[in-house]
């Protein structure tokens, strides 16, 4: 990953450093809790809105559509930006998990989540929650430099119901640097998932763009 600075925001060019070790992480984002609303205000922070335009363009896809009933994890949920934007659409029945408990008691607080649970790590979300019960999950700002591997994907399509989506960000440069791409490329070409929806080089934030993806999982 690169080691030169990615972000003018100090904290944000930070977090882009860490070294993905799940402890590591959890510190950081422990202390960044307090403030990290205001900073990502800072950069013009938008992957929680672009990944909630995808889901609600996709949602009509599933069982009835009714986003009231819809189950849906935000995984990554960091202090509820995403789960707020689905709120704002019309979803009730949204979950959120953070490897930091402080930004997911911040999520909480929000009062968009039924529940927001701290210390999941993305690579294990299996152990907290049982596979193919969620018709959306979501993670927004997570598949990022220093952060999970790419094969945390896979994690989270097994808590996919058959035919739900799976809508999620990634840096252009953690695509670039990361085997993002071939993890991705086998669940498809495995016939776990097939991508409905590609957004390349969007505005991410004012410090790099992103790549949106929308997937629905297997029937």
């Amino acid at each position: 990953m690169s080691k030169k600075p990615i972000s003018d925001n100090e904290i944000v060019d930070a977090a882009l450093h860490l070294d993905g070790n799940p402890e590591t992480i959890r510190r950081f984002y422990d202390i960044w809790a307090e403030k990290y609303d205001q900073d990502v205000v800072d950069i013009a922070y938008s992957g929680p809105r672009i990944v909630a335009g995808l889901v609600d363009k996709h949602a009509e896809r599933l069982r009835g559509a009714d986003r009231n009933a819809l189950r849906v994890l935000d995984a990554g949920c960091g202090t509820g930006l995403s789960g707020k934007a689905l709120h704002d659409i019309g979803f009730r029945e949204i979950h959120g998990c953070d490897l930091s408990p402080e930004m997911a008691e911040r999520a909480e607080e929000r009062g968009c989540y039924k529940s927001a649970v701290g210390n999941v790590d993305l690579m294990k979300a299996d152990a907290q929650y049982e596979r193919a019960t969620f018709d959306i999950v979501i993670s927004v700002g997570v598949f990022t430099l220093g952060h999970v591997p790419p094969e945390a994907l896979g994690v989270l399509v097994d808590l996919v119901r058959p035919g739900g989506i799976i809508a999620l960000s990634t840096r252009v440069q953690y695509y670039e640097e990361s085997n993002y791409r071939d993890v991705a490329g086998a669940l498809i070409d495995g016939g776990r998932i097939r991508l409905l929806e590609q957004l390349s080089d969007a505005n991410y934030c004012n410090d790099g763009a992103g790549h949106f993806w929308a997937y629905q999982v297997a029937r």
